[in-house]
């Protein structure tokens, strides 16, 4: 072989050669490094709860280019078990760790605190408001003849509804009855001021997608003024402001309501009080001494004994004068046994002389000799003086008038009920030479 076909050979395998690397290079550099890692085979909203049960439907397993991926991913779906997700991860997206939290946890955002207010299910936006909802707090306020309407807070995080931290699988709540926020101070204290200054909250949902530079023209402080007006005066103190503040940033003084800037009024001219004319002590009413006895409720017949059911049964405490009652029994069960001789009438008061209780016996005396009628003129008459009983009276008022109450001594210590009549009919009994005179005083007892 000639030597100018050698070189001609060489050159052509050494450009094969060539060819073959470059292919080779071409071929490393069109493949791509992939991993397996877990995504949302759904859309999961704000708070979802991932369980057991929902890797099935919710989470999915897929390779990704690694040069795509962010800086944390998720690749065991095992840890994402009774996790809750703290932002929403829409199809096909890789869950983020520090994006799950551990569930029945309530996860505040640094610096923020839990307020709750009470909500019903229209003013919460029909239920939709939910864990993880952004939304405006609208109120209503009346002053005088003005209705303000304006927004009291605005992007506020929604952190529970009712006593669910989580979201719902109907995405719903449709019996909610309050919602809790993540605040700051002074957010809580405006909301107290507010629920406590009469006004109707409300929520609006705000858009997934609303840019919060939307919310600039919002300020706190011009949010407080609008609650006041020339009569009511608000004040929101941040804890540690030792100065009345009207809110955000530091505190500052409350210089109260500006002056009216229209024409004002002349005082009033200053009348002189009337001196009120000196009132009459009205003197108090005698006090009148009264007893606590027992009084027949029914009537009790004659020879019937005293028991304990008859006690309870016919006769009830009641409080009397103590000038007409002092003799009548307050403790019946020392009389236990005994017999009723004479028998007790309706509203009378029980004495020891009812019983047959016998009393002292009186000092012997001597024995008393008539004296002889003389012989001449006409005998003695022996017609014994006609002696009246003594009455008392009791006056009863009550709502329809006076009514007199007259009770007759039919024997020593014993009394008994003759008649009702009015102050008139008493006088005029009294009056009468014949009848019987009541004892002074009885007529003012009430």
């Amino acid at each position: 072989m000639k030597q100018k076909n050698v070189i001609l050979m060489v050159v052509a395998v050494g450009c094969g050669l060539v060819a073959a690397f470059l292919t080779s290079q071409m071929s490393a550099k069109g493949q791509v490094e992939q991993v397996d890692v877990v995504v949302a085979a759904k859309d999961l909203p704000v708070g979802s709860m991932i369980t057991r049960e929902d890797l099935k439907t919710a989470v999915k397993t897929r390779k990704v280019p690694k040069d795509g991926l962010p800086p944390a991913y998720v690749t065991n779906p095992e840890d994402l078990v009774d996790k809750k997700l703290s932002r929403p991860v829409r199809t096909d997206e890789t869950f983020n760790p520090q994006d799950l939290t551990k569930g029945g946890v309530v996860t505040l955002p640094e610096g923020y605190d839990m307020m709750a207010i009470p909500l019903g299910g229209a003013a919460a936006v029909a239920g939709f408001v939910g864990p993880g909802s952004r939304v405006d707090v609208i109120t209503t306020r009346r002053l005088g003849s003005q209705i303000r309407a304006f927004p009291l807070l605005v992007n506020m995080l929604v952190v529970a509804v009712d006593t669910n931290i989580v979201g719902s699988k109907e995405g719903t709540y449709p019996a909610i009855s309050s919602v809790s926020f993540a605040v700051k101070e002074k957010e809580a204290l405006l909301l107290s001021l507010a629920r406590n200054a009469g006004c109707t909250l409300e929520l609006k949902l705000r858009h997934p997608n609303k840019n919060p530079e939307a919310d600039k023209g919002y300020s706190i402080d011009e949010v407080i003024k609008l609650l006041q007006d020339d009569k009511e005066k608000v004040d929101v103190r941040p804890t540690g402001s030792d100065k009345e503040t009207r809110g955000g940033g530091d505190a500052q003084p409350f210089k109260g309501i500006d002056p009216p800037t229209g024409p004002v009024d002349p005082p009033a001219k200053a009348v002189d009080p009337v001196k009120p004319s000196p009132v009459e002590p009205v003197p108090a009413p005698p006090q009148i001494a009264v007893v606590k006895v027992l009084v027949a409720k029914t009537d009790v017949p004659p020879n019937t004994v005293l028991t304990k059911d008859l006690i309870a049964e016919s006769f009830e405490m009641r409080e009397l004068p103590k000038d007409f009652a002092a003799d009548a029994l307050t403790d019946l069960s020392e009389a236990l046994g005994k017999e009723f001789k004479t028998g007790v009438a309706k509203n009378q008061w029980v004495t020891w002389s009812m019983l047959g209780i016998q009393g002292p016996k009186p000092a012997p005396q001597d024995p008393f000799i008539a004296p002889k009628p003389p012989e001449a003129g006409p005998a003695p008459s022996t017609a014994k003086p006609v002696v009246k009983r003594k009455v008392h009276d009791v006056a009863v008022h009550t709502t329809s008038g006076t009514l007199i109450h007259r009770y007759e001594e039919v024997a020593p210590g014993q009394w008994k009920k003759v008649a009702e009549m009015s102050p008139e009919q008493a006088a005029r009994e009294d009056s009468k030479p014949d009848a019987p005179k009541a004892a002074p005083g009885d007529k003012k007892v009430d």
